[in-house]
This record gives C-alpha cells, structure tokens and sequence, in this order.
C-alpha cells in the first residue's frame, strides 16, 4: 500500500477507469457499509435485496436450532448455511456499495468522505 485517498481526490471519472483498469485497489468498511444500506443512502433494489436476504438469514438460525429437537442432520444442515448466509450478506453489502460507487459520482463522494471506501494503489 502506497497511499490512501481519504478525501475524493480522484474524480468519479477516473476511479471508474482506474477501477477497471486495476490500478488501484477498493477497500470497503464493512460495519459502514451495512449502515449505509440501512440508512437509505442506495436504490431500493438494493436496500429490498439485503433486508430479504437478513431476514433469511435471521430467520435460518432459530429454525437449525428447532429442526435440531426433530432431526439432528437436517438442523445441523441449516444451522450450516446459515453460517455462509450471514457471511454472504455482509459480503454483498460491500459489493453493493462499490456497484453503485461506480454508477453514482455524488454517492462515490460521499462514501468516499464518510471512509466508507478507501482507495489505494495497487503496486
């Protein structure tokens, strides 16, 4: 790492066409990630997509723990999944926001002031 953009000193522009061109590598905060999704700062397409997929994975954990008292492998199975579905979840919502970072010059801005993303050399 060579050095860090706290504020968009780069422009949307070329973030784009550095992005692409792998020149510079894209860390994205992910506790402020899902803040960003939950305070609305995204399309709804987004924010709908991880709320549904939060309730999946919300909803899989207490039901691995009842289907345990039934049936120990199927329990165990999704109790399982859910594992890789809460890390899925935190994963996507890091994706989402680059997604539209790359759409949106005004919220690459903002994330980018907000250190949501921190942008650095890829050397």
């Amino acid at each position: 790492m060579k050095s860090i953009w706290k504020k968009p000193s780069i422009s949307h522009k070329d973030f784009v066409r550095m992005y692409k061109a792998k020149e510079i590598s894209v860390f994205i905060h992910r506790a402020n990630a899902l803040n960003s999704i939950s305070q609305g700062y995204l399309p709804k397409r987004y924010f709908w997509a991880h709320t549904i997929w939060s309730w999946f994975w919300f909803i899989s954990i207490p039901a691995g723990i009842i289907m345990l008292f039934f049936n120990i492998y199927v329990g165990l199975g999704i109790l399982l999944v859910s594992f890789f579905l809460g890390k899925s979840v935190k994963r996507s919502a890091e994706s989402f926001i680059l997604e539209y970072a790359l759409e949106n010059e005004e919220f690459y801005k903002m994330m980018v002031q907000g250190e949501v993303i921190v942008i650095t050399h890829s050397t």
